[in-house]
């Protein structure tokens, strides 16, 4: 599962039996990359990376990401905003 190390896929939410679409990801992630995504954006992103498994799946930055704001409580570890 990449970088998180000490939580279970299931722990974090991950089913793989339950895949999530994310319309426009690529967009989405370009945007998040150069910066042009506020907090409530940038959590709904994550949120929905976590659902799908793909924060997991994707370059290490996203799981550590994921993992911050989970540990956070900006995330739930199902990919829930929490607060923002």
């Amino acid at each position: 599962m990449g970088n998180v190390d000490h939580a279970s896929e299931q722990e974090l939410g991950y089913d793989p039996a339950k895949p999530v679409t994310i319309p426009d990801l690529p967009s989405q992630i370009s945007d998040y990359e150069d910066g042009n995504l506020d907090e409530e954006e940038t959590l709904s992103l994550f949120g929905r990376l976590i659902k799908s498994g793909l924060a997991w799946q994707l370059q290490g930055s996203y799981g550590r990401m994921a993992k911050a704001l989970i540990d956070g409580g900006y995330l739930s570890p199902k990919g829930d905003i929490l607060k923002c």
